[in-house]
């Protein structure tokens, strides 16, 4: 089990992780989403232990994770960009890892064929979708206790998508791993992860958590009466659909606005949006 408790990261001066907390439980997977820029590749490093905490802990089972070299061989964490000589070929990458962890080399074969590569193919001359097959095979068929994958579907297809989510189910079933999964579209976790958190100006919010605290979103339908002129201006409007009958709005005001200026309307329903759409508008909209 991977517990992150009450993190803080600054940056060159910044406070890019503040008071984190979540828990990866074993056998689980855990989605990370928000907009490039917000923490989620420095969650990650301190996660791995390639950066260190500037206050609270991270540990895995019962250890630290920094400085710890026992922790860290049963650790894979895959960047988004991941490095490696300009010359290699996947046999050489797949070599290097192997002088670190111990992999499944027949699984992993296996996994090159299901995304269409070879194992003498030269990297230099793969597109970025593909070396990223690359590194999700070796990061399977290494099988860690803890997988840590950056913007894990930038530039997978959508048939490459589909397999790596079928083999990672897979592993996560027959393997004790936990798995840390970050992205920027919510429904490419959706339909993977046990549990998401949505990361925000360095705080993480987890999504299933309902004690949380959020201002809400209304979703506001109104038939139109005639001759009121509603002064929508005075309301934070996200999105208005307007027939010559009706008025359909997403709303980030308060409910006492909202009904006091549809006040003279009998036809109004009023409701509150779900969490995930609510994630959805403060990723694309609110910011």
């Amino acid at each position: 089990m991977l517990d992150v408790l009450h993190v803080n990261k600054y940056l060159n001066g910044r406070l890019v992780i503040d008071d984190c907390s979540f828990t990866v439980k074993s056998n689980s997977v855990f989605g990370i989403v928000g907009v490039n820029g917000v923490g989620k590749t420095t969650l990650l490093r301190l996660c791995s232990g390639i950066l260190k905490p500037d206050s609270g802990t991270i540990l895995l089972g019962t250890e630290t994770i920094y400085e710890n070299y026992l922790a860290k061989k049963d650790i894979v964490f895959i960047s988004d960009y991941p490095f490696f000589e300009p010359s290699s070929t996947v046999k050489q990458v797949l070599n290097f890892y192997y002088s670190f962890y111990k992999i499944d080399y027949n699984y992993f074969m296996h996994l090159l064929d299901l995304f269409s590569l070879k194992i003498n193919d030269p990297l230099m001359y793969l597109s970025k979708g593909k070396l990223k097959r690359v590194f999700l095979a070796i990061a399977l068929a290494i099988g860690p206790k803890l997988l840590l994958l950056d913007e894990t579907f930038d530039g997978l297809d959508p048939i490459c998508k589909r397999i790596f989510k079928s083999e990672l189910k897979k592993l996560v079933t027959r393997k004790n791993v936990n798995v840390v999964l970050t992205s920027h579209s919510l429904r490419e976790l959706s339909n993977i992860c046990d549990a998401i958190g949505y990361l925000e100006d360095g705080k993480l919010i987890t999504l299933n958590n309902k004690t949380v605290k959020k201002d809400p979103i209304y979703r506001v339908y109104v038939i139109k009466k005639p001759n009121v002129n509603y002064k929508l201006d005075s309301l934070y409007i996200l999105k208005k659909e307007e027939t010559s009958d009706f008025i359909n709005l997403d709303i980030y005001s308060s409910i006492d606005d909202i009904k006091y200026i549809f006040r003279e309307n009998l036809f109004l329903e009023i409701n509150t949006i779900s969490f995930e759409d609510w994630v959805v508008y403060q990723m694309e909209v609110l910011r």
